[in-house]
């Protein structure tokens, strides 16, 4: 798990703790329904709707429906959070996870944008690097500066071996 998803889930389960014990305070028995593998995405709509600014619980709900690629349900969720969202962080990432989905439907203009966009409020966006060097090594064009911000990446301490294996995988795919 990379550290950002691992962040989030972190992040969510102590609200989702927080949310269920002030729901039932007079139940002291051991709740199940705690950990994020055991909440449906339609448990999380509720929680979320009643309690509209839990950023944290926003992305990992959206993170989910961008996983599934099921973008059309992911979108209002990371809108909601880069539109209301103070922490720096959240709204980054959720500038970044448009921008890759607005790329995905075609508009690389737009998509650059929103990439751009996520680096001016957060020039260390690990993901908005990545997501901007994959764009750009898919293009003729701009194949030469993906490469260098790929390359770029690599040669971050602070980037998790994960992270680091994917993008290795990424360049040399377009070495060959």
């Amino acid at each position: 798990m990379n550290k950002w998803v691992f962040s989030l889930v972190a992040t969510f389960s102590v609200f989702l703790i927080i949310f269920i014990n002030l729901n039932d305070n007079s139940q002291s028995s051991i709740r199940t329904n705690t950990e994020l593998d055991n909440v449906t995405n339609e448990e999380m709509e509720i929680v979320v709707a009643d309690n509209p600014d839990i950023f944290a619980m926003r992305i990992a709900l959206a993170n989910r429906y961008f996983d599934e690629v099921n973008y059309s349900k992911a979108l209002p969720h990371f809108m909601y959070v880069a539109e209301n969202s103070d922490e720096i962080e959240l709204k980054s990432y959720a500038l970044a996870q448009i921008g890759w989905m607005v790329y995905e439907s075609g508009n690389k203009e737009v998509a650059i944008n929103y990439f751009d966009e996520s680096l001016t409020i957060n020039p260390n966006s690990l993901i908005s690097k990545s997501y901007l060097g994959v764009l750009y090594l898919q293009q003729a064009e701009t194949e030469d500066l993906g490469m260098k911000l790929i390359t770029d990446l690599l040669l971050l301490d602070s980037l998790s071996d994960e992270d680091r294996n994917f993008l290795k995988e990424i360049v040399s795919t377009y070495e060959n």
